[in-house]
């Protein structure tokens, strides 16, 4: 947990928008939880940071604002975000609505002088709110981050600082799949896309893309918020990037619940999923025979979204800009758009930059 802050240090005033389970859950430590760290939800890494206070909430139910306090104490309670931006002052600002009800709520606290926005994934679900959202920001000096939590997770970093040191080579490439109800193209599809663009480490180049079977006519987020599996299919992708960094992505409904990607390097192979992570490389002391390790040892493992809070803080003081940034998650939200173009021309090559009809 951070340390106590020192008398000249600010407390800054937070503010959550939405308060269902990822806004608000306290911790949950259950034996069977190998790999989900806590504190998962905003309410819960706000509470672990010494230098924040949640000051007001915002949310139309009035039973998950009962729940908010029953958990985390009073705090200002409106119905109108808009009434709190105006009345609160906020330094800090949770966005944690249904995907496509974000974009406004940025634009209007980026304009109300709110100095770093929390935004849950996916970033938007069209482009041109994404742009939006960025031209806001950025007009008003915003820190804005996204909740892709792998790119602030330490366990899924220590893999990226494998590849990144050279130890396996160069990545080659990256195979990915999100399986289970849930496995959404923007729900959690996000999540899955944006972690294969943080090892890629490049702009994409060019994709070949279709929706899973019986959506084929999906090439439009038709979906309620997230909310429904039936209003979000999976998807599958061919993905090349700029560096030549080649993945291929299947998110599907019909398959174990699971979120893994296989890492192909030059001299060695990271599989890591939300539970374990495995480097195979191979052993000059055993002939060239590959073995294996986990991923582990003295790494000290912590919630992203704590991270995420600390990071946050860190750039209202210091300046720069998020591992989970807006231009970021944009480029997750353009993957997921190709994808559906791609569908949309009888699954034909959809090239980057995106820009025309495809944009």
């Amino acid at each position: 947990m951070p340390a106590t802050p020192q008398a000249t240090e600010k407390t800054y005033r937070a503010g959550i928008i939405g308060l269902t389970g990822i806004g608000q859950s306290p911790p949950s430590y259950n034996v069977w939880a190998t790999r989900h760290p806590q504190p998962h939800s905003h309410a819960a890494a706000y509470a672990a940071h010494a230098r924040v206070e949640v000051v007001a909430v915002c949310e139309l139910v009035p039973e998950l604002m009962t729940k908010y306090e029953e958990n985390w104490g009073a705090a200002a309670k409106y119905t109108d975000y808009r009434a709190m931006l105006k009345q609160e002052q906020l330094d800090l600002l949770s966005v944690v609505t249904s995907d496509h009800l974000h974009a406004q709520m940025v634009v209007d606290a980026a304009e109300a002088g709110v100095a770093g926005i929390y935004c849950e994934k996916p970033l938007a679900t069209t482009l041109a709110d994404a742009d939006r959202m960025l031209a806001a920001v950025e007009k008003n000096g915003t820190k804005l981050c996204v909740n892709h939590g792998r790119r602030w997770d330490p366990f899924w970093r220590q893999a990226q600082s494998i590849i990144d040191d050279g130890r396996i080579g160069s990545l080659t490439r990256i195979g990915a799949h999100l399986g289970g109800e849930r496995a959404m193209l923007f729900r959690n599809g996000t999540h899955l896309i944006d972690t294969v663009c943080m090892f890629a480490g490049a702009e994409p180049a060019w994709l070949i893309g279709s929706m899973e079977e019986g959506h084929e006519d999906r090439t439009e987020y038709r979906g309620d918020g997230g909310h429904d599996p039936k209003t979000d299919p999976g998807a599958s992708a061919y993905l090349h990037f700029s560096n030549g960094v080649r993945a291929h992505i299947e998110i599907s409904q019909k398959t174990l619940v699971n979120l893994e990607l296989d890492l192909l390097c030059e001299k060695g192979r990271i599989r890591i999923s939300n539970t374990e992570g495995l480097v195979y490389l191979e052993s000059e002391e055993r002939n060239n025979e590959v073995t294996s390790r986990q991923l582990g040892g003295s790494v000290a493992y912590g919630s992203g979204m704590v991270h995420a809070v600390d990071e946050l803080i860190h750039l209202i003081e210091n300046g720069g800009e998020s591992v989970s940034s807006g231009r970021q998650a944009l480029q997750s939200l353009e993957i997921m758009i190709g994808i559906m173009r791609s569908q949309a021309r009888g699954v034909e090559k959809i090239y980057w930059p995106l820009a025309g009809d495809d944009r």
